[in-house]
């Protein structure tokens, strides 16, 4: 594990990654994956979807017409077993493109995707073990059309216990009996962007017991701080990616108390 990029917590036994730039998770997810058989489903939170083709603006760089082809060769000589071919990948990835990159040299099996972008509960278009839930509102409103009030609800209630337990309840949607009698069932890798994170009161939930189950029960959590678009995409000024950090850190230690 490259200590320059990645900085390593480990709480009760459970092992917390935090990087800066969400792609380089792929570092610490190349060695779960190479350590386990068994491979995992990544629920991920972010504001973002971050599902572009691994290496497409690398690609493009070198031959915007033949970029598919290129992404597919770059793809085809990764093991992910061998640190410098993950650590190669990265000089040649952006921050948006580790899902698809991790999907296609089987670090994880799928990859859920809790966005706040309101493109619904849905598959990805192109690739169909990526899936959006991502709700135009709260699981309580009964609006017809959704409003500014809507969209704060909903960034307010991110990792709020009801809202997730709605959330988890969907993906056997597209993983047939993935959260059954309020459990998971597979294995998976816990992944916060702290960008999905836009006021105070998210990250400071009302009930944290459904956070906690997930926190105890993932193989490993992984947490990119991404400064510039915690600071884009925040409604509060009085927030930054540090009290952010601190704070989801807080939740993780007491968590496994």
């Amino acid at each position: 594990m490259k200590q320059d990029i990645v900085r390593e917590k480990v709480i009760k036994d459970k092992k917390i990654y935090i990087v800066e730039n969400h792609h380089e998770v792929i570092l610490p997810w190349s060695e779960y994956a190479s350590n386990n058989e068994i491979v995992p489903v990544l629920l991920t939170f972010d504001h973002h979807m971050d599902t572009r083709t691994a290496f497409y603006r690398h690609s493009c760089a070198i031959n915007e017409c033949e970029w598919k082809t290129i992404s597919k060769k770059l793809l085809s000589t990764v093991d992910i077993d061998n640190l410098s071919d993950i650590t190669s990948s990265l000089d040649k990835l952006r921050n948006n493109e580790h899902i698809d990159f991790s999907l296609k040299t089987d670090m994880i099996s799928h990859a859920v995707i809790f966005s706040l972008l309101g493109v619904g509960i849905c598959k990805d278009y192109s690739n169909d073990k990526i899936y959006y839930v991502d709700p135009f509102c709260t699981s309580t409103c009964m609006k017809e059309s959704h409003d500014e009030e809507c969209l704060l609800n909903t960034y307010n209630t991110v990792i709020e216990s009801d809202e997730l337990i709605f959330k988890l309840k969907q993906i056997n949607k597209f993983i047939p009996g993935f959260f059954t009698d309020n459990s998971i069932t597979k294995k998976f890798i816990l992944d916060i962007d702290l960008d999905c994170f836009h006021t105070k009161k998210a990250i400071n939930p009302t009930n944290i017991s459904i956070l906690n189950y997930l926190i105890n029960n993932a193989e490993i959590i992984t947490i990119a701080t991404e400064g510039s678009y915690v600071e884009l995409e925040k409604k509060e000024d009085d927030i930054n990616e540090f009290y952010l950090l601190d704070k989801l850190l807080s939740h993780i230690e007491n968590a496994l108390k």
